[in-house]
């Protein structure tokens, strides 16, 4: 099932959170965007997003936020999409 990027109005000014689930003895993670971490949290649940237990979500710093591909944003990445991008934040530190 294809989930594709959503974008409800003009939000580009608002800030990146990195939304952790556990589910099923796995980590997921969404990129979503919001007001705050609350909202951000609220955007995921609606879009079905938050299928587990939240576990954690940080607001990503403006640097962050720009290496942080339009296609990852608003939905769920695997385990390994969160591994690359973890990793592409740390390499260009």
């Amino acid at each position: 099932m294809g989930q594709s990027v959503r974008f409800y109005g003009d939000v580009s000014f608002m800030p990146l959170y990195w939304l952790c689930y556990r589910h099923n003895n796995q980590i997921a993670v969404v990129i979503e965007v919001g007001a705050s971490l609350i909202h951000a949290r609220m955007r995921a649940a609606v879009a079905g997003l938050g299928e587990g237990a939240f576990t954690e979500g940080h607001e990503l710093d403006g640097k962050t936020e720009k290496r942080v591909p339009k296609a990852m944003i608003g939905r769920r990445l695997s385990q390994g999409e969160a591994q690359a991008l973890l990793a592409k934040f740390a390499s260009k530190r």
